[in-house]
């Protein structure tokens, strides 16, 4: 017989690894197994890309996202992390700052593989060279490819560590941080990871501000 002291480290044990499958509403292409999303207002416009199909389980990811935007008639807008909203069963979600990413220990490792973004095993004594900016996958996003690498040296004895720490370097220089939107300018965006602390099955409403225009989507969480 299972003492109850003992029981309930045990359900709160098994119900943190509780895993989901992640599936976008309104989905309207897919690149490279991408799902894509839009919104159009008068004034903006708003593409969404998620490419995980999972969530939970004992890793425990982040719900990450790519926000491409653009403004078309209109002042100059300032667009942050602050202005991207997660609600889900009544609750709003934690959406991660630049500095809650770097300062964090996820592994993104897969999540930027699965946006086709390399991050290559690095060889002991070894500089390896990666392309590290990501730039949305078309429709009204415009920008430019620009090849921007930096170097990493790695050691053998921390290389699962060391793998992390670049997939997380990778994703803050691609990360969401202040930028302004003006007409004049191309399409802007960039990744936003939600926290996975109070993420659960229901379906998640993802607002992204734009001046006075809400921009919806809908991401639905199923238990597996």
């Amino acid at each position: 017989m299972i003492k109850t002291s003992l029981f309930i480290p045990l359900a709160l044990f098994f119900a943190s690894c509780a895993s989901y499958r992640v599936i976008p509403e309104n989905i309207v292409r897919y690149d490279k197994g991408v799902e894509i999303l839009n919104s159009e207002k008068a004034h903006s416009k708003v593409q969404i890309e998620v490419s995980q199909k999972k969530l939970g389980g004992l890793n425990n990811p982040p719900l990450v996202i790519y926000i491409g935007t653009q403004i078309t008639q209109g002042a100059n807008i300032i667009l942050d992390t602050d202005d991207v909203i997660a609600m889900q069963n009544g609750t709003k979600l934690k959406v991660l700052n630049y500095r809650e990413v770097l300062d964090s220990n996820f592994d993104f490792t897969n999540i930027l593989q699965d946006f086709s973004i390399p991050t290559p095993t690095v060889a002991v004594n070894t500089n390896v060279i990666t392309p590290i900016f990501y730039f949305g996958r078309g429709g009204f996003l415009a920008y430019n490819m620009l090849f921007n690498p930096f170097i990493i040296n790695d050691a053998q004895t921390q290389q699962m560590l060391q793998e992390q720490r670049q997939a997380r370097k990778i994703m803050g220089a691609n990360y969401l941080r202040k930028t302004t939107l003006s007409i004049e300018g191309k399409a802007k965006g960039g990744f936003v990871a939600i926290s996975p602390k109070h993420i659960k099955a229901g379906k998640i409403t993802l607002k992204i501000q734009i001046g006075d225009e809400a921009h919806l989507f809908n991401i639905d969480i199923e238990k597996r």
